[in-house]
């Protein structure tokens, strides 16, 4: 007896063979057109064949009704997006898609349709959408943050910082907010916090005072970048208030301006060194002398397969002296090592101590030091990971 077939099962096999046969031109244009992009060179014409048809062909990013998908393109045109990361990261996006840097599923990775050099030039082409890269610094220079030396980049940053000495006698927080207004300038506000064992006028005995410190307002200028040079320079100056107790020993009482220079120059194939240089400027010398400081950074990041977590060991050096009769140089050196926490790696965590080089006679003269960055400006703090 021959056996009857169902409808029931024609009804997917035929569905399936429509779905192929929409399918299968489709993949074969789309190999057609990969075998063309092989043959690209320029940025301008990668570009346009593997990535205008999101992006748009003047990088402004087409709108979400014609790409079909709910997430927002950024505009490349934007000078203050374009510039906040360097070429390298932006590589690895493109290399191995979105997902590399916890950013959304819909960047795809291009790293088997074009090679390293075509997916350079299409970053440097992408790169010159901003029509003014001579005033914006490249995120290249977003150097990593020392604990003690200050940064030339402009950044916007959310930071706790966190210092105890060996004796535990002292404990210091500090929370600090920098905000980026256009290319070239930053304002920043500090405000510490401090816990610390202190032996009051008429007594012999310690106890605990704690407190707001002395608040301070920062204002930052870059002066000077050059890619050719891979250099970067910057002029700050802070004014600190005075907020903190006296009579716990927590403020030094009298306001207090600190001018300084700060520069950051990459060193190809070696690292990177960050130099920053100033002053202490006192208004009552009778209590508080000015003082002159120079710092220095030296280090060098490395990640594994050039995407993974960054790891940027350094060592500090640190020197001040004050301006008074007597008074002798004091060095500090301070080993440390700052680690990217997420994937999009806009969450840093450093942890590093700071060691004087002379009278080093207790555990007191030792400052253990961390902090907990947040690059605001690439995100919430929960994305990314």
């Amino acid at each position: 007896m021959r056996r009857r077939i169902s409808k029931k099962f024609f009804l997917p096999i035929g569905m399936l063979m429509l779905f192929l046969g929409m399918l299968l031109p489709q993949l074969a244009q789309t190999g057609s057109k990969q075998a063309e992009w092989k043959t690209l060179t320029k940025g301008r014409d990668v570009f346009q064949a593997a990535c205008a048809s999101c992006h748009g062909t003047n990088g402004q990013g087409k709108s979400i009704e014609s790409v079909g998908f709910k997430t927002p393109l950024p505009d490349f045109t934007d000078c203050n997006f374009t510039s906040r990361e360097p070429a390298d990261d932006w590589f690895q996006i493109a290399r191995l898609g979105g997902p590399v840097r916890g950013f959304n599923q819909m960047m795809p990775a291009f790293g088997d349709a074009l090679d390293e050099a075509q997916l350079k030039a299409a970053i440097r082409h992408v790169k010159q959408f901003c029509s003014e890269t001579d005033k914006w610094p490249d995120g290249i220079f977003n150097l990593p943050r020392a604990l003690v030396t200050g940064k030339a980049f402009p950044e916007d940053e959310y930071v706790f910082a966190y210092a105890m000495n060996g004796g535990l006698s002292e404990f210091q927080g500090k929370f600090i907010t920098e905000k980026r207004l256009g290319a070239r300038h930053q304002l920043e506000l500090a405000v510490p916090f401090v816990v610390k064992e202190v032996i009051r006028e008429g007594s012999d005995q310690t106890s605990w005072g704690e407190g707001v410190g002395d608040m301070a307002l920062g204002y930052k200028l870059n002066v000077f970048h050059s890619l050719k040079s891979l250099t970067i320079v910057s002029l700050s100056t802070e004014v600190i208030v005075p907020t903190g107790d006296e009579y716990d020993d927590i403020g030094k009482g009298i306001f207090r301006i600190e001018p300084f220079l700060a520069l950051g120059q990459i060193i190809p194939h070696v690292g990177f060194l960050q130099i920053q240089a100033g002053a202490e400027l006192s208004t009552k010398t009778d209590r508080v002398a000015h003082e002159l400081f120079w710092r220095a950074a030296f280090g060098h990041s490395f990640q594994r397969g050039g995407y993974g977590r960054t790891w940027s060991p350094m060592v500090e050096v640190l020197g001040a002296k004050e301006l008074e009769d007597g008074a002798f140089i004091n060095w500090h050196i301070v080993p440390e090592l700052q680690v990217t926490l997420n994937q999009r790696q806009h969450v840093m965590l450093c942890l590093g101590a700071e060691i004087p080089t002379r009278n080093l006679n207790s555990a007191d003269d030792v400052k253990y030091m961390a902090y907990l960055l947040w690059d605001w400006f690439d995100g919430g703090f929960t994305e990314g990971w």
